[in-house]
């Protein structure tokens, strides 16, 4: 309330669970003072109804209403003009950016052999430069491929070069330039020009079928008649005060984020709210920044067209160099010609003081003075089935010879075989190979062997039996999580489940996001057992007080996702007196490499609850991504800082003192529904005493150490 009246914009920094939703839309109310106000909120679609539900429980003399047209925004603007109360318009993100797209309008005029601008009927001319210096020639079909700021106007009248795209017109005249997906703007009678230009199949066969159908209507996918609701807004209604939740997801120069900035340039207040706000990137924030602080960035001389220069002050850059010695008795120095550059993860923490300190807010559960329940993230060490872990070996070793001996080979296939190495023990059959895409027959590398059958039970499947089994007894819920979709884990667990009698759901992606609380709610209240999700699907937004237990059957490599989904039960309104997660992982494999990686990464982020990332110090003190490490872990044989997974989480659990009043019988009642016994079956090896102790000797893993590599030219794209 303070910092609004002094700025125009707030933010809360709050740790997940704090109350976000009732703080903001209290801060913003206390402002206004009871003076009847016009206000909306910017979400994500799965959490719009949850906005409404809140308001309503928090403030009083006021109405809120989920937004889907410009229909429905009229007749609650008309509402609020005629009524004295105050109203809150509720956006979903993607209904805010929602509008019609954008295509090319000028058209090619062979007498001036050139394209001419629909106003002024002038050659459209472009920018280009070489060693004589810059200058100006007619512009060809590529340079209208995507609009930029470039060639949004023509250099003559100002008039704009691009117009609506009307996907119900199907005149030929009007549909001159074809959209292609995940390329660009072709123009239909020099579509020969884009032959050969395709990145992959799927675009080169379109661009061939433009070449062959010259006079074929192609309708581009995502094309909308509909003007967009935060340009109408920004244009039409007066709106005193916006709230933009999940602010860290309006980052970059995207859709969503130009619709977050026509509501905060037409606003008079705004509070933007989020957990994680810095993605570890400094890119990430950049027009972030400067559609909260404008100001602040013209002050500090980043202009909005010119990202790099930020980037290069307050994030980290690696450039590559390629140097050559000067000839024997030659006067010249050594040469230097610079290969690539790519931005690697850390933000300064300049960024911080200079841009965000005056402006937000920042709070943690501790903070909040409730007695919050016990919370800690479990590992579950498994042992691999030994055939499955010889096939295992065979793939690794084969891929690390290749990315050894020939890094443009695996540069190209590094991405795949991570997945390959994640999944393979969790689904040892039915993997597709991988192929050489620099070999002209497209030669395999490895063709993966199968070792087991869907119909088989994995140590896995049986350590979630187990749990699920212990904690349905105790009459808890229990939510399970799977990272990898293209497998059939999901099905599998489903159908272990359901046969031993426990009602289990999957909540899938084909739930709108709208409709996944009430979906929830209501399986809830059917007596579920066991949910089965994609962390993606529930890590914002959603409480699930009712699930005390989360299993992850298998990690991400995204901090952030894990971050957010592990504490999606873990909130101040839970009842329960203690909320676990257990992960599992196989030793000696991919899985135990990736989660010591986030453990050590989690180690450092969790010095100081409530940082702007949830990768927080471990993105600016390592300067490179979980894909990185986890190859320099493979190929290179670097040892992990974490040596008992079981050790590093117990220190970040958060697990509160006992008072004198408990009682043996109660301590004793408790440690039984915290943990639980895994069962050892017969080709099953878990080590329950390593995932439940804190007090295990670690072990000193000795690596190999091959000839060193070069690793970053080895990833590098």
């Amino acid at each position: 309330k303070r910092r609004l009246e002094k700025a125009k914009v707030a933010m809360i920094i709050a740790e997940c669970g704090s109350g976000k939703t009732k703080i903001g839309s209290a801060a913003l109310a206390a402002y206004q003072n009871r003076k009847k106000s016009f206000n909306v909120v910017l979400s994500p679609s799965h959490v719009t109804k949850k906005w409404v539900r809140e308001i309503y429980e928090t403030l009083p003399n006021t109405k809120a209403t989920v937004i889907h047209n410009i229909t429905e925004l009229n007749a609650i603007y008309k509402d609020y003009e005629e009524n004295n109360m105050t109203v809150y318009a509720i956006l979903s993100k993607e209904r805010a950016r929602d509008g019609y797209m954008k295509r090319p309008a000028v058209s090619y005029s062979i007498h001036k052999r050139g394209y001419i601008c629909p106003d002024c009927g002038n050659v459209v001319e472009m920018e280009i430069s070489d060693d004589c210096g810059k200058y100006l020639v007619n512009a060809d079909q590529f340079f209208f491929m995507k609009e930029t700021d470039k060639n949004h106007k023509c250099r003559h009248c100002g008039a704009n070069l691009w117009t609506a795209y009307n996907p119900y017109d199907y005149s030929l005249y009007h549909n001159k330039w074809v959209k292609i997906g995940n390329y660009g703007y072709i123009y239909r009678d020099k579509a020969l020009e884009h032959q050969g230009n395709g990145k992959t199949n799927k675009i080169a066969e379109k661009i061939q079928a433009v070449i062959d159908n010259p006079t074929m209507i192609f309708t581009a996918i995502g094309g909308y008649r509909r003007y967009s609701l935060s340009e109408y807004i920004a244009g039409h209604i007066k709106v005193d005060g916006t709230i933009c939740d999940e602010l860290h997801q309006y980052k970059g120069e995207s859709g969503q984020g130009n619709a977050m900035a026509n509501l905060v340039g037409c606003s008079k207040k705004v509070i933007g709210m989020t957990a994680t706000l810095v993605n570890g990137y400094s890119s990430g924030i950049f027009y972030l920044l400067y559609r909260i602080a404008p100001n602040l960035m013209n002050e500090d001389n980043k202009a909005y067209n010119n990202p790099g220069a930020f980037n290069d002050e307050y994030g980290v850059t690696e450039e590559i160099f390629e140097c050559s010695d000067s000839e024997y008795n030659n006067n010249s120095r050594c040469k230097k010609r610079k290969l690539r550059e790519r931005q690697l993860p850390g933000v300064s923490p300049i960024v911080y003081s200079r841009f965000l300190i005056e402006s937000a807010v920042f709070l943690s559960l501790n903070d909040m003075g409730k007695e919050l329940p016990d919370y800690e993230e479990i590992p579950i060490e498994l042992s691999l089935h030994p055939t499955v872990m010889e096939e295992y070996k065979r793939i690794e070793n084969t891929l690390i010879e290749v990315m050894r001996n020939d890094k443009k080979v695996a540069r190209k296939i590094m991405s795949k075989y991570l997945q390959l190495a994640s999944i393979y023990p969790d689904q040892p059959y039915g993997n597709d190979p991988i192929i050489n895409p620099l070999s002209k027959e497209l030669e395999p590398i490895i063709v993966p062997k199968d070792t087991a059958t869907p119909d088989d039970l994995s140590d896995k499947d049986l350590a979630v039996l187990d749990i699920v089994e212990s904690k349905v007894k105790n009459n808890e819920r229990v939510l399970i999580y799977t990272n990898w979709v293209k497998i059939d884990t999901q099905d599998k667990l489903m159908k272990l489940l359901s046969e031993k009698g426990y009602r289990t759901e999957i909540l899938r992606v084909n739930v709108p996001p709208d409709k996944r609380e009430k979906w929830v709610e209501d399986k809830v209240k059917e007596g579920v057992n066991v949910i089965i999700t994609n962390p993606s699907l529930v890590e914002t937004g959603l409480d699930l007080n009712a699930f005390t237990n989360v299993i992850y059957y298998n990690i991400g490599y995204n901090l952030f996702t894990f971050r957010q989904s592990s504490r999606r039960s873990w909130r101040i309104n839970q009842t329960a007196p203690r909320v676990n997660v257990y992960m599992l992982y196989y030793k000696g494999v991919m899985q135990e490499r990736a989660l010591k990686l986030m453990a050590s990464k989690l180690t450092v982020a969790t010095i100081i609850e409530g940082n702007l990332s949830d990768e927080g110090l471990a993105a600016m003190s390592e300067c490179q991504d979980m894909t990185t490490l986890l190859a320099k872990e493979l190929t290179m044989g670097i040892k992990s800082e974490v040596d008992d997974l079981s050790a590093a989480f117990k220190k970040m659990a958060i697990i509160h003192q006992r008072t004198e009043e408990n009682t043996a019988d109660d301590v004793k009642s408790e440690t039984v529904v915290d943990r639980p016994v895994v069962k050892t079956h017969k080709t099953v090896e878990i080590s329950a005493i390593a995932a439940f102790s804190s007090n295990k000797k670690s072990k000193k893993v000795e690596y190999d150490n091959p000839d060193q590599i070069s690793l970053f030219d080895l990833i590098a794209s």
